[in-house]
This record gives C-alpha cells, sequence and structure tokens, in this order.
C-alpha cells in the first residue's frame, strides 16, 4: 500500500512542476508561475543521503528563490537531525492510510461536492486568519490549486452552517489511490465536529470507486488524533526541510512601473551586486539600527537598488537613503520613480518626519530627483569615495515637503512594522 501511495504522490508531483531540474542527490520540482508556494517549489529527495551534499545542492538549485526546500521522501533520523544542525527546520508528516471503520458514525446530510470556485471564499478567510496571511498570498494559493487541478482529477466537499461554508477538503485521485487533502475548518465554526464529518464524507465517497485512501498529518499536531478516530493508520513518514526566508521579503512597493523588493541571489548577481552585503544587512537587521537594501524591478528585470536606512528611528523618525541605476535605465524617470516609492513608504507606511539625503558634486542627476522631490540644502562635507576629496551636499526633506505625482502601492507592510520600530 505504502508503495502505492509514493507512486501516486510522485505522479502528481512531476504533473504539477512547470520546470524539472536534475541534481545528483534531488530533483527540483519548481512552479515558477506561484514561486513563494513552497509547496511546490522544492527538491525532491527519494532518499535522505548525505545532508551537507543535499543542503548545498538544494541552495544551489533555489538561488533563485527566498526560501529553500527539500521534501524527503524516505526519511531516516540521522538525516533529520543533520539538517537540524545546520539551522533548518524539519516538519515530519504522517503517511495515513484508511485501514478500519471509524470509532462512531456522524450525520453527514450536511455535506455535499461543490465546485472549486464556491469553496473560494472560505479558503480566503482560512488564509487571512493566519498571521502570515495577506491577499497576494490568498491568491497566489488559489493559482496553486489550479495547477493541482489540472494534474489530476480533483473534488470539493464542503459543509454548511447557516448557508455558509463551515468546513471544506478535497480528494484527489488517480490510479485506485485517493488523497484527501486540505481539510480547514473556518475558526468561527471550530469545536463543532465539522471536521469529523467532512473527512467522514470525503472517506465515504472516496471509498465507492479507490481501494486505497490515505491523507497527511503533522506528526506533532492534533488532527491525527482525529484521524486516527476515524479509522486512518499511519503508514509511514515524509519530511519536509525548510529553511524559512526572512519575513522582510514579504514586502513589496509597487508604483506604474517598478517594483521594489529584497531580491534574491541570483537576481542580485544578474545585477552583478555584492550578493554578501545585501545579505549581511537583512542578517544583522536590529528594529533600533536598520538597512533595507531593495532592489527595483522594471518588466520583472532588475535596474537598480533604492536603500533606506535609519538609526534609532522610534525616537528620531529620521531616514536616509541612497540609490543606483543602471546606466542603460538613465534618463526615463526611474529614479525618480525609486524614491518616490521608498519615500512614500517611509512617510505614509512608517510614520517618518524626515529624510535625509545627499550628492557629490559630480552627480547632478541625484540632485535633479532631489529637487522633483521637494528636498533642500541643509549643508556640505567632504567625502573621498574613491581616494580624492569631494564636496557632498547634504539635504534634508521633511514630511510637509514631499512632493510627488507617482503613483505608490505598498504591500505586506502591517506585521512587518515592529523591524522596524515603527
Amino acid at each position: 500500500m505504502i508503495e502505492r501511495i509514493h507512486a501516486f504522490r510522485a505522479g502528481l508531483q512531476d504533473a504539477v512542476a512547470e520546470r524539472r531540474v536534475e541534481g545528483v542527490h534531488g530533483t527540483g520540482l519548481f512552479a515558477d508561475s506561484v514561486r513563494e508556494v513552497y509547496d511546490l517549489n522544492y527538491v525532491r529527495a527519494e532518499t535522505p543521503g548525505d545532508a551537507d551534499a543535499l543542503a548545498g545542492e538544494t541552495n544551489r538549485l533555489m538561488e533563485d528563490f527566498f526560501h529553500t526546500r527539500v521534501v524527503v521522501e524516505r526519511p531516516d533520523d540521522a538525516s533529520a537531525d543533520g539538517f537540524r544542525a545546520r539551522g533548518w527546520t524539519v516538519t515530519p508528516h504522517l503517511i495515513m492510510a484508511h485501514t478500519r471503520e471509524p470509532d462512531r458514525r456522524v450525520d453527514t446530510s450536511g455535506v455535499r461536492e461543490v465546485p472549486f470556485e464556491s469553496v473560494l471564499p472560505a479558503r480566503r478567510e482560512a488564509t487571512l486568519g493566519e498571521v502570515w496571511g495577506d491577499a497576494e498570498i490568498a491568491s497566489l494559493l488559489d493559482d496553486a490549486k489550479r495547477l493541482i487541478m489540472r494534474a489530476v482529477p480533483t473534488r470539493f466537499f464542503a459543509a454548511f452552517a447557516d448557508g455558509e461554508i463551515a468546513s471544506y477538503c478535497e480528494v484527489r485521485s488517480a490510479g485506485g489511490v485517493a488523497q484527501i487533502e486540505d481539510v480547514n475548518t473556518i475558526e468561527r465554526f471550530r469545536g463543532r465536529g465539522f471536521g469529523r464529518m467532512i473527512v467522514q464524507h470525503a472517506v465515504d465517497e472516496a471509498k465507492q470507486t479507490h481501494d486505497v485512501v490515505y491523507l497527511e498529518a503533522l506528526a506533532d499536531d492534533w488532527p491525527r488524533e482525529l484521524y486516527a478516530k476515524l479509522g486512518f493508520e499511519p503508514l509511514g513518514e515524509r519530511h519536509f526541510v525548510t529553511r524559512f526566508p526572512h519575513p522582510l521579503t514579504r514586502l513589496r512597493i509597487r508604483t506604474p512601473r517598478l517594483e521594489l523588493r529584497l531580491a534574491t541571489p541570483a537576481e542580485l548577481r544578474a545585477l552583478y551586486r555584492f550578493v554578501a552585503h545585501h545579505e549581511q544587512a537583512v542578517q544583522n537587521w536590529q528594529p533600533s539600527d536598520w538597512q533595507l537594501e531593495l532592489v527595483a524591478f522594471h518588466r520583472g528585470l532588475p535596474v537598480g537598488v533604492q536603500g533606506i536606512g535609519a538609526e534609532r528611528f522610534a525616537d528620531r523618525r529620521r531616514v536616509s537613503t541612497g540609490s543606483w541605476l543602471g546606466r542603460a535605465w538613465q534618463g526615463q524617470g526611474l529614479g525618480t520613480e525609486m524614491r518616490a516609492a521608498v519615500l512614500h513608504f517611509a512617510f505614509e507606511g512608517l510614520n517618518a518626519h524626515e529624510a535625509a539625503s545627499g550628492y557629490i558634486a559630480d552627480n547632478p542627476q541625484s540632485l535633479g530627483v532631489s529637487r522633483k522631490l521637494g528636498y533642500e540644502v541643509v549643508g556640505s562635507h567632504d567625502v573621498s569615495p574613491r581616494g580624492e576629496p569631494l564636496e557632498h551636499t547634504d539635504l534634508l526633506l521633511r514630511r510637509e515637503s514631499f512632493r510627488t505625482d507617482v503613483p505608490v502601492e505598498v504591500v505586506g507592510l502591517p506585521p512587518l512594522l515592529p523591524q522596524f520600530d515603527a
């Protein structure tokens, strides 16, 4: 039975992947259209092997992602310990097959099969109820589900209360094997037995046309106990081994032509920037003393860097900015758009009061951008970036003087405000 489950899952994984990269120790399975969905972007390892070698290969195969993940299909404790020692998070999943009748049966007349689109509002509510959830993540997860639906026949079931979906799940099927997945009860309906009801109904439906019915459960979470009562028995484990990205990777600042965000190592190399410098800015982050190095993307290509930083921001409410724009992209107003975006972020998002900047005598472009946005000259000092002293003119922009007609959208900021002492 377990081998049929492994074969079912491998077939589904391969069918969902939009891009497959063979490695020595594992296979990269990637869905670039939903690259921030961890469950569809990872390296699959059939056996654990050497943790050092597998970790190194995963880092290489996933250098264009913020997260890194290995799914070990047949894990062992030594491999798990090896990854934990390297700072990765190991999440064991139990593979549980339905082998017997439940301890008791409940009335499932309130459950019915529904189209996927009917489940979308409930899925969105469930996602927004998570600490990490927002509207963009909810949309990405829905897109990821559509990829799965195209890869394997999938049915959706929902339990209703007062005319609303209270609980839902899906059943995927191929070759006589059915997987019950994405079992969820909306928080305001929990504690009323909907979880048992929806899973029992899904099992009854799946058993009619499949001889193997299984699901997966987190090894250290309570739903596995409910599934055991419903007749499921553990047959094995899979390990999801993940290095989670810094929360700041969720931040997006958008203008009509640009998106500003942190960049992956691969994107930084494409921009010929020092990867270590950008990575250390995040690794050394302190809410009281921070430097955010955002990369500006134009039509999906990295074109420049817009930095913003602060010291004792909670007390001073002052930020400083600095930027670099590739020569090929200069003269198109993108420098102004970059700076306007980050100033909007500072003043409207972080409630900054002042923004400092400056320019060297041989950089009239920077002065032009500053004048457009409302900066004023407040002094000067000498700098020697190449060994020769140059005059650096100091500029200051007060919040009430900031002027721009660039529309700016900031996404993902509210849960990040403590990171900025804001």
